[in-house]
């Protein structure tokens, strides 16, 4: 956290009003919001805790020519399966699509529950929102964790990346499909993901030929996908239930309620503790914090059902319609918009 506020403060000094240029914005057919979003400063972290423009990469969209025919060609070059369980938790077991051989020689059991993970734009499975997650399933119970990397694929420029989401979501529910098929069991199956990741397991789930139960899309990345269509990004019917966490909502991410259920943590936008947020960064990384935190919380993130962040704070809810973000869900019948308030550092929770 502390090299976080480091380079935060170096990039605060250097920070630009770019702007779109009409060549850019014609090629990629950006809408007036997409542009106004790239015209913002975004800024995420990469795997090392650097801050990454994703305004200035609009930029170097042209660098990469790939057709998204030969993007799809390659995908088994390019998206890898990475199994951790109690019996290796530090080395992971690599599988494939249809390779029973590499299946049968991991560590996967089909007796336990399965976990599937997977990472946001210029990060890969050493992200910190897969390995704060993969840690806490392990932690908490005996499961197969899954990590899904196409950083191959997520270290190219962002609106690149962002148009070949639907092809990875469509590519990893043939693991599904291959997984269900030698037994294992979709209505004891979660998937999680964190921006653009949280995009590629809700379709993943969605173009899956059984019902996935639980999807949690954290913080679902909205550059390139404001007034996407269901079945483009990830979106109520993917799964049994699907859950969003809202941190960095109309900036980073998703504003618009899309799940079944859908929480706005501190109002969804701006997260307490992120002072100085260059770019909604450290607010787009607590909602894979938050969901991480939960998993193993003994207090819990309990939201109450309402309207409006405003009316949650003045104390205008329902206080019976409340439930619990993230964590072990038991009730999957609950749905509509929730607001909660954490803590400004870790530990989050309130209770």
């Amino acid at each position: 956290m502390q090299s976080y506020f480091l380079i935060v403060f170096a990039f605060f000094h250097i920070a630009t009003g770019l702007s779109v240029p009409e060549e850019i914005e014609n090629q990629f057919q950006l809408g007036p919001e997409d542009i106004r979003l790239l015209n913002s400063n975004l800024y995420v972290l990469d795997d090392d805790h650097n801050l990454v423009s994703l305004t200035t990469d609009l930029l170097n969209a042209e660098e990469n020519t790939e057709s998204e025919r030969d993007t799809m060609m390659d995908l088994h070059n390019r998206v890898y399966f990475y199994l951790y369980t109690a019996n290796n938790r530090i080395y992971p077991d690599a599988i494939s699509i249809n390779d029973l051989e590499s299946l049968k020689k991991s560590n996967f059991n089909f007796n336990r529950p399965t976990r599937i993970i997977t990472h946001g734009w210029m990060n890969s499975h050493n992200s910190d929102s897969c390995i704060l997650i993969r840690d806490a399933y392990l932690n908490q119970g005996d499961y197969n964790v899954i990590v899904i990397d196409w950083s191959k694929i997520s270290i190219n420029p962002y609106l690149w990346t962002s148009r070949r989401v639907k092809m990875i979501g469509q590519y990893v529910s043939t693991m599904l499909n291959f997984l269900e098929k030698e037994g294992m069991d979709l209505s004891t199956t979660t998937m999680v993901g964190h921006s653009l990741g949280a995009h590629v397991v809700g379709l993943a789930a969605r173009y899956a030929k059984g019902t996935v139960n639980y999807v949690i899309g954290l913080d679902p990345a909205l550059p390139g996908f404001n007034g996407a269509k269901i079945g483009s990004r990830i979106s109520q019917g993917d799964a049994n239930y699907v859950e969003i966490i809202h941190t960095n909502g109309g900036i980073l991410g998703y504003s618009n309620s899309i799940g079944d259920v859908d929480f706005y943590p501190n109002g969804g936008i701006r997260q307490a503790g992120c002072i100085i947020d260059v770019g909604g960064a450290c607010s787009h990384l607590r909602a894979y914090q938050f969901f991480a935190e939960s998993i193993n919380s003994k207090v819990g993130f309990h939201a109450k059902k309402c309207s409006s962040y405003w009316r949650y704070k003045l104390g205008l809810c329902n206080r019976k319609l409340s439930l619990i973000m993230g964590g072990r869900k038991k009730n999957f019948t609950v749905k509509g918009v929730f607001y909660l308030d954490t803590n400004a550092f870790s530990p989050f929770a309130r209770g």
